[in-house]
């Protein structure tokens, strides 16, 4: 889910990471530009980029949780998440591939991690290995397969019922 083609990185500082509810309404169309940017550059993101109504539909504390990272008032990351019983999904990661290398995914991974008791889990194709190192990186391990042949992710702790 995280871009994966070589580009060259903008070494820009993030300047403002933001919560989705606070900045979808402004920045929609901006966020489903850098989708498809993101799309384009990697083989392994997904089968199809993000809409608006992908992000701008509801899910359980969604806006919230998710994070947009801004250099200069322009998206350049996300990650787009919700709550789960057990915690939290990721359903996005992404950032610009003129910024890959800058450490904005891995900021927006801690500071979700960070905020977010529980599990969180997401899904990533098994040939996109600049994500899976990611998202080692950040502390999730394989947990599983999906019938589509990709690989289920986990990090955090369980919550104590």
């Amino acid at each position: 889910m995280h871009s994966t083609k070589g580009t060259t990185a903008v070494r820009q500082p993030v300047r403002d990471l933001h919560r989705l509810g606070y900045v979808v309404d402004e920045l929609l169309d901006p966020l489903v530009e850098l989708e498809q940017r993101v799309h384009r550059a990697s083989s392994h993101y997904d089968t199809g980029p993000w809409q608006a109504e992908n992000f701008a539909r509801h899910l359980p504390g969604k806006r919230e949780l998710s994070l947009v990272a801004t250099v200069r008032g322009k998206p350049v990351g996300f990650v787009i998440a919700s709550r789960r019983p057990e915690g939290a999904h990721i359903h996005r990661v992404a950032t610009d591939p003129r910024h890959q290398g800058t450490g904005i995914a891995s900021r927006l991974l801690a500071l979700l991690l960070a905020r977010t008791p529980g599990i969180v889990t997401l899904i990533c194709d098994p040939r996109n290995q600049p994500a899976l190192d990611l998202y080692a990186r950040a502390g999730f391990r394989v947990t599983g397969t999906t019938a589509e042949g990709k690989l289920s992710l986990a990090a955090g702790t369980p919550l104590h019922r």
